[in-house]
């Protein structure tokens, strides 16, 4: 515990670097605005002592004074804007015009009312400049409120000298200047408040520049990973529009087309396990992977997501993912496709119902292949439509806690299985995810793809 203490005073009272420094001023201004507002906050006490004793009495005497506190405070407010002086010189000056003021009041009091009474009444009045002292640490100047204390220490001394000998003979010497003590002790409180709130200052500066610089990082990796995305291309016989939401920046949803030189064309998605940089840097990888993968893999999904099981249980062996990948074959027009772990290809012939097609296969990334991948082949014509996805469109909820679902998913295709195109396909279903689902974002990676075969 001491030795808490102590690393927590020795770093508090450390002297700042250069970079702190001028982070101390840029932040400095504001926090002297702050101090303004407080000041003036406190002149409803100070005008509150014209109703207590023994300044009622004293009323008209004192305003005047009074209101030469107020005129001090109104000049910092007005030259912190107009910044003709230095700000930190105006708090000074105003400060030790308007306290210098309000001590005057007191000493008016006592040699008005000259009495024990009066003297023990006015200590507590004195007592209360223990706030002025504190309100410095309001600001981030460490000699704030030690210059304070200094000067409501000479102003209780010459208080103390102008006292009315039959007062001071009745008080030792502890008991006049006991108030000098509580001053300095407030300005010892007031300092590690200050102290403590530039540290806190500075951590938060760079704390705040350093979210910045990785929010910059990630806007980066964002544009890095919009660009491995396919873009506006021209799949031949095939047509195709996606969706994909991240709740973070970016994530490890991911799709590729891979084009064979006969005109047939491979379609990859995958869904890596977690979320943000490393899931985002796995699904690239796996982008890699596809892309090198050998031809003769290509046109066998089973052989393709083997590969990809192995790459990614001995490169990777702390992630996995699960996949799809379908092969159209326009020369033989069939569909040929895989299954490692992914929800179900949803799939309508041209103007029929969609439904699912169960597959089965292990997940990527264990090298368990148990259950082994199998592939499932069927006939296409133009006009079928395949819709795939990642499990976040099914599994985010309605602001009631519902889920979606492979139900509700299919039911919601369905009613919108008249679309002109999947384009329009698309907007529908979006629109429906929003104002009847309430899905307008979504808690996990979500992404869909829709693909139509085309004449």
């Amino acid at each position: 515990m001491t030795r808490s203490f102590y690393l927590y005073f020795k770093e508090i009272f450390r002297k700042p670097t250069k970079s702190e420094w001028e982070i101390l001023k840029l932040v400095e201004a504001r926090y002297d605005k702050e101090y303004t507002f407080y000041i003036f906050i406190t002149h409803v006490i100070v005008y509150s002592l014209l109703i207590a004793p023994p300044f009622s009495d004293i009323r008209m005497e004192v305003l005047p004074f009074l209101l030469g506190v107020s005129i001090a405070r109104l000049i910092l407010l007005l030259q912190f804007y107009t910044k003709n002086i230095p700000i930190q010189r105006v708090i000074y000056f105003s400060g030790f015009v308007g306290d210098g003021l309000v001590y005057v009041v007191f000493m008016m009091g006592i040699h008005s009312f000259p009495s024990l009474g009066s003297f023990y009444l006015l200590n507590s009045y004195l007592m209360s400049f223990i706030f002025p002292i504190l309100l410095y640490s309001t600001r981030l100047d460490p000699k704030a409120c030690i210059i304070s204390a200094s000067y409501f220490s000479i102003l209780h001394i010459i208080y103390i000298f102008n006292l009315p000998s039959n007062v001071a003979d009745q008080f030792s010497f502890f008991s006049k200047y006991f108030l000098i003590l509580v001053y300095w002790g407030s300005a010892a409180l007031g300092t590690v408040f200050v102290l403590n709130k530039r540290k806190d200052t500075t951590d938060m500066y760079n704390l705040s520049e350093e979210k910045r610089f990785m929010l910059h990082e990630l806007e980066l990796a964002k544009k890095v990973q919009d660009a491995l995305f396919p873009g506006n291309i021209k799949i031949p016989n095939l047509a195709f529009t996606y969706y994909r939401k991240s709740p973070n920046v970016i994530g490890g949803d991911f799709f590729d087309f891979v084009q064979l030189r006969e005109g047939n064309v491979g379609v990859f998605l995958t869904d890596v396990a977690g979320h943000g940089i490393s899931s985002a840097m796995v699904a690239s990888i796996m982008k890699v992977l596809v892309s090198t993968i050998p031809y003769r893999f290509k046109t066998a999904p089973s052989k393709l997501m083997d590969y990809l099981d192995d790459r990614l249980a001995h490169d990777l062996n702390k992630y996995h993912a699960s996949a799809i990948y379908l092969f159209f074959d326009f020369i033989e027009k069939k569909l040929t496709l895989g299954n490692a772990g992914h929800p179900y290809l949803i799939l309508a012939n041209k103007g029929e119902e969609y439904q699912e097609l169960e597959t089965q296969g292990a997940i990527l990334g264990f090298n368990i292949k148990i259950p082994p991948i199998t592939e499932k082949t069927l006939p296409i014509s133009p006009g079928d439509r395949f819709f795939i996805y990642t499990d976040g469109l099914i599994e985010s909820t309605d602001p009631e806690g519902n889920c979606l679902g492979t139900e509700g998913l299919l039911a919601l295709l369905n009613r919108h299985r008249e679309s002109a195109n999947i384009k329009e396909l698309e907007i529908n279903l979006l629109f429906e995810l929003k104002s009847k689902y309430g899905l307008d974002s979504f808690s996990d990676d979500t992404m869909f793809l829709i693909l139509e075969v085309e004449e």
